[in-house]
């Protein structure tokens, strides 16, 4: 999901590989210098991928993004803002095998666009985080009997720990029959939602109903079944990966209108569950989307179905929520 967001144009100031003495000399050039811009950190360990992402105004941090998939499932990806994802973020940023960028952003405008689209994943003391990391984790002296590597080591397994940990608890929690939203035939729907849950179990509770179903979705459509919970719909997996066991779509917006016109052509009443935006937005541009988008919303309108569309709101500008709101009518997860 990190990738997914579109972050400000900037120019790569340093690439390097992360270590506690690398950090710590990282973080004192971003202090010294008043970097603008953002770390950004990427690492694959055992098969397990995260993301990270820590935004600099001057020299000061303002907001963290962090995204972790864990090994073994291509359906689980938890998304974390805030004090959490600084921590997280910084995690990584120790472990020798993390890929770290600092990426200099020249235009002061831009990046006070992306904090003010975040404003309420900001952490007022996410400094004080900064440094009590600093002082914890990237000492000069090691206390006696603990190695260093021990000590990275140590921090990388728990915060594994604690990503797996939360992967199952959601895994088993979701639960999507319990979802109950009343729908008009005809409408387009644009789901605003921090998961994709609320959107999944609208779109569940309208197959209940007898309602011809189709999700496009990023998530595989192997996990989706074992939520469904036997309710039958058109999965369709919505990536550039080829799968040899699931039917997939690349985030072509040609391609997935003629797969749409044709299940509308072949159903009755039909239900529709697009359920990332920010990945057609990211893979093509907002304006190519709304295109879309529009021309989806007049297919429905003449026929017995509904169109879900599910987005993360803080990941839009106040500008584009509005041209989709306009569009679509407006739920927003409860």
């Amino acid at each position: 999901m990190i990738s997914e967001m579109r972050l400000p144009a900037a120019e790569s100031k340093e690439e390097r590989k992360g270590g506690q003495a690398s950090l710590r000399e990282l973080l004192g050039t971003i202090k010294a210098s008043a970097f603008t811009g953002y770390l950004r950190t990427s690492l694959t360990l055992e098969g397990d991928t995260s993301n990270g992402v820590l935004v600099f105004d001057q020299g000061r941090p303002t907001v963290a993004f962090y995204s972790f998939k864990p090994s073994g499932s291509n359906s689980v990806e938890m998304m974390y803002r805030g004090e959490r994802a600084a921590e997280f973020t910084l995690g990584d940023s120790i472990f020798p095998d993390t890929s770290i960028s600092l990426m200099r952003v020249s235009d002061p405008n831009a990046l006070t666009s992306l904090v003010e689209d975040h404003r309420q994943d900001r952490a007022p003391d996410l400094a004080e985080l900064v440094a009590h990391f600093y002082r914890d984790n990237l000492r000069t002296e090691v206390k006696e009997g603990v190695s260093e590597g021990g000590s990275i080591l140590e921090l990388k397994q728990a915060i594994i720990k604690y990503h797996r940990e939360r992967s199952l608890e959601m895994a088993g929690k979701r639960d999507l029959r319990d979802v109950e939203v009343e729908l008009e035939e005809g409408e387009s729907y644009l789901v605003e939602e921090r998961t994709r849950d609320f959107s999944h179990g609208m779109f569940v509770s309208y197959l209940a109903k007898g309602y011809a179903g189709l999700a496009i979705s990023r998530t595989n459509p192997r996990m989706l079944r074992r939520a469904y919970k036997e309710i039958d719909a058109e999965l369709i997996w919505l990536t550039d990966h080829e799968s040899e066991e699931e039917r997939t779509i690349p985030p072509s917006l040609e391609k997935i209108v003629v797969v749409l016109e044709e299940f509308l052509e072949r159903q009755g009443k039909a239900v529709i569950l697009i359920d990332d935006l920010q990945y057609l937005i990211s893979s093509n541009s907002f304006e190519g989307a709304l295109r879309f988008i529009r021309s989806l919303v007049d297919r429905i309108s003449e026929r017995p179905a509904l169109f879900l569309l599910s987005i993360d709101p803080a990941s839009l500008s106040a500008q584009e929520r509005s041209i989709l709101e306009r569009e679509m009518r407006l739920v927003r997860e409860r």
